[in-house]
């Protein structure tokens, strides 16, 4: 590979574009990016970037060079710099570079006046966009006109057809998405466009219907204002089968006219039409694989895993199902809590040939992100990769979630905050997101803010185990201890196959100060486990609450060794914050990649 082309003082200035928005706005746009979550504790980069914006401003960018910030800026004596062996500046503009793309993927995404810091200039650019918010559209799924002799495979298919449709339309720029958990969640309660649009803060919403017409089949879409119900486009379109892909490229063309998303939707339109294979077994093997992504069960990634697998051999030159395979990989290690080392190969290599194939697969890049973040501990990578699926895919909820769950592990809480708000708002009604929200709150001490939010939660979903586990942990480690121990009780005779609801019984009798019961619960859930059914990461949360340092820090070796999945927790987790004040904590994190967060990040807990 070829080395990047270094900056040098003659190459990194020029002059300000003359279609600049004005200085005034653009200042604004600077004192937001200031307080925002993401610069608020970077004084330096505050410093940096408000320097660098007001020289250019001021028509001053010739006189932005690499040694003038290092005076002016990093404050180096001019007759002592060289930027050879001092690389400062260059390694705070590429830090700068990644904020400023991170501000945008989250808080900015609705900024009308954008800074953009290209690689290879130290010259700000100033784009104005266009004043008007994007619009929020819901796609409601896909349905059958009639249900009656049709097969389930084929009602199916409609599935499949809103899956695709939502898919691009989530990579457009300018266009809001709302995922289609919230959607299913609101027309549960409602198929009214009108309530649809209030409960979900969507100004439209597509409607699809696929009817049969001999061999043919025939489906119409609709695009509806909530405002007031009414339509404001329609197209019908004939097929031979509703998973045609010509059929999914004409509808979302004619929904980018009808939005007048113009220009800036023609790259993810172009990138689109060039994923098409012509082989119909591996479409056909990729789209019930994906169809099986959204069912959230094992067995279900499993057989995803093996569709993918299938559509690879039909064409080995697929990148969809390529990423479709990595993707399947990696929901099945986030299930384990040690993951199997040949899923890991099979997500990791499946990723880099669907990027080899196509670099512009969002998907691929998240499992690039999870699998730099969660097994290889490359924080500064992950970040990277996540950013980039963002770029690509910036109406994706999910995408926004995985990014806000790895800034909330790395203990980084106030950007977390921002990025579930933005996910929040393109997937208002998911229980699993309103649970990360709560779980942010946990992480910061403040116990009772997160046991309201596990409250609201439970009583939408009042059999959602992970919500009545954070409810549970929350009075917990808030020293409600014998509330704790009811619940936790409860949990474990609901879900007797699960050792959390035990775990939470030995944690409540230790934290109440009755060590003999809670050794005697902790040997009694081994016995009825086993070590390896309840893993080294819980196993190190019951020696920690039992007292037990050196078993606690033997555990967590084993667990950052074995790559527990729940070792990515640890940063922040409060299950160990006995240890914390321990000399062997310190050299725990760094040497498994795990960010150190200080006590200023960690807030004194709270209580419920």
């Amino acid at each position: 590979m070829r080395p990047p082309r270094a900056m040098n003082e003659s190459s990194v200035a020029s002059p300000a574009r003359r279609e600049s928005p004005p200085a005034g706005l653009v200042l604004s746009a600077l004192a937001a990016i200031e307080t925002s979550a993401t610069f608020r504790r970077s004084s330096r980069h505050r410093q940096l970037l408000r320097h660098l914006v007001q020289r250019t401003l001021d028509g001053a960018s010739g006189e932005i060079k690499e040694s003038v910030l290092a005076t002016e800026v990093f404050g180096r004596a001019p007759s002592a710099f060289d930027p050879r062996s001092d690389t400062t500046v260059r390694v705070e503009l590429r830090r700068l570079r990644l904020k400023l793309d991170r501000y945008y993927a989250q808080e900015g995404a609705g900024a009308s006046i954008v800074v953009r810091l290209e690689a290879g200039s130290y010259v700000p650019r100033f784009e104005a966009r266009p004043g008007a918010p994007p619009p929020v559209l819901a796609v409601l799924p896909f349905t059958f006109a009639t249900t009656s002799g049709v097969a389930a495979d084929t009602l199916a298919t409609a599935e499949m057809l809103t899956d695709e449709v939502v898919a691009i339309l989530a990579e457009l720029p300018g266009l809001r998405v709302i995922a289609r958990s919230s959607v299913a969640a609101s027309l549960a309660r409602s198929r009214d466009v009108r309530d649809i649009g209030a409960a979900l803060g969507a100004s439209l919403v597509v409607e699809g219907q696929v009817s049969a017409q001999g061999a043919r089949h025939r489906v119409s879409v609709k695009l509806a204002a909530t405002a007031d119900g009414t339509y404001r486009a329609a197209h019908v379109y004939d097929a031979g089968a509703p998973n045609e892909p010509s059929l999914v490229h004409r509808i979302v063309r004619d929904l980018v006219a009808d939005l007048a998303l113009g220009a800036a939707a023609a790259g993810t339109l172009a990138r689109a039409a060039r994923r098409v294979t012509e082989s119909h077994e591996a479409r056909d093997a990729w789209q019930r694989g994906m169809y099986l992504l959204r069912r959230q069960r094992a067995d279900e990634f499993r057989r995803a895993l093996a569709l993918f697998d299938e559509a690879t051999v039909h064409d080995p030159q697929f990148a969809p199902a390529h990423a479709g395979r990595a993707q399947a990989a990696m929901m099945l290690i986030g299930l384990a809590p040690t993951p199997d080392p040949a899923l890991i190969d099979v997500a990791r290599s499946a990723a880099a040939a669907a990027l080899a194939l196509d670099e512009g697969l969002a998907a691929a890049h998240g499992v690039e992100a999870f699998l730099a973040f969660a097994i290889d501990r490359d924080p500064g990578r992950a970040e990277r990769a996540m950013l980039t699926e963002l770029r690509l895919a910036p109406a994706d909820a999910g995408a926004h979630r995985r990014y806000a769950w790895q800034l909330m592990f790395a203990g980084r809480f106030d950007e977390a905050e921002a990025a579930y708000d933005v996910a929040m708002s393109l997937d208002p009604l998911d229980a699993r997101l309103r649970t990360h929200q709560g779980l942010l709150w946990f992480y910061r001490r403040d116990y009772a803010r997160a046991a309201a939010r596990f409250e609201r939660v439970l009583e939408i979903e009042p059999d959602f185990i992970v919500a009545q586990v954070l409810l549970a942990s929350a009075w917990l480690n808030a020293g409600q201890h014998r509330r704790a121990l009811a619940a936790f009780r409860a949990i474990a005779a609901h879900w007797p196959d699960d050792s959390i609801g035990a775990l939470g019984v030995v944690q409540a009798l230790a934290l109440a100060g009755r060590l003999p019961a809670a050794r005697a619960a902790w040997t009694a859930l081994l016995a009825r486990f086993g070590p390896d059914h309840v893993g080294p990461y819980r196993s190190a949360i019951a020696h920690a609450r039992l007292g037990d340092a050196d078993a606690a820090f033997a555990a967590l070796e084993r667990a950052a060794l074995l790559r527990d999945m729940n070792f990515v927790c640890v940063a922040v987790d409060p299950s160990f914050d006995a240890l914390r004040r321990d000399a062997r904590w310190p050299a725990l994190v760094a040497r498994h990649g795990v960010a150190q967060v200080g006590a200023g990040a960690i807030p004194a807990a709270a209580g419920v």
